[in-house]
């Protein structure tokens, strides 16, 4: 084989493991074998003539060096001046090519790189309902601290007049700042598309789960399909608000 195509077949390998990885993640066994089996064909497409031939060349050099030994011994027994000649020198390694070498570097690179974009795309655990914490609650508890000021009973009667005014415009800040955008409907989607069109109505963070219960996490974000979306299609919602209930793409889901 040659070694630009043994390059290729390597690289291959690197994509096929991650692909099973993934599946492994899923909870796909089977189609996670299935690509273990081509990975390892693969690899052995990739370097098993290379084992073979390093097999071969140590076992003739082994051999070499036992026939060399034996016919010094003889030649030691009988005298022969070539018993005491010194060894042939070893044979030199055999070159590696740069070209073959520079193509794997950069075969490791792009796959390195699709792993990595693959990651950051969506290997996102889910996160719990309550763990996320907003600023929203500092916010209101702060506000009705404003409303106490007991000076003299004019300044009291004033407090009193003016502290609803203060704590609902409060509340009405609180509330605008919380509820940034208008809810899309998602459902139905894919989660990329669904987190896709979240961005773009105007919030950057929003949160998926396995609506199963399995607590699987979204590896890939396309093989999801959107099931439920909280809030409602037109609430008004803010960042992290939005939990989106997800199944893998081909299982069950109304759609």
């Amino acid at each position: 084989m040659k070694p630009y195509l043994r390059v290729l077949a390597g690289m291959f390998a690197g994509i096929t493991l991650w692909l099973a990885i993934v599946e492994l993640i899923n909870g796909n066994v089977v189609p996670a074998l299935v690509q273990w089996m081509f990975t390892v064909g693969l690899v052995y497409l990739a370097i098993g003539k290379l084992i073979r031939e390093h097999r071969a060349r140590a076992k003739a050099e082994r051999d070499s060096l036992a026939a060399r030994a034996e016919a010094g011994h003889r030649a030691f027994l009988a005298g022969h001046p070539a018993a005491f000649a010194p060894p042939p020198p070893p044979p030199p390694p055999s070159k590696v090519r740069r070209g073959v070498v520079i193509a794997a570097v950069v075969a490791a690179f792009f796959v390195l790189i699709g792993i990595i974009s693959d990651i950051s795309d969506g290997l996102d655990a889910p996160s719990e309902d309550g763990a996320v914490t907003t600023p929203q609650s500092s916010s209101r508890a702060a506000a009705p601290a404003t409303s106490v000021a007991p000076i003299s009973t004019e300044a009291a009667t004033t407090a009193r007049t003016v502290a609803p005014t203060t704590t609902v415009a409060a509340a009405a800040v609180t509330t605008v700042a919380a509820s940034t955008a208008v809810m899309p409907a998602v459902v139905c989607m894919d989660l990329q598309a669904a987190q896709d069109t979240i961005q773009a109505a105007g919030v950057f963070y929003s949160r998926s789960i396995d609506a199963t219960g399995e607590g699987r996490p979204q590896v890939r974000d396309r093989n999801w399909i959107v099931v439920d979306q909280a809030p409602p299609a037109g609430a008004l919602f803010g960042e992290g608000d939005a939990v989106l209930s997800v199944v893998k793409e081909g299982e069950p889901n109304g759609c």
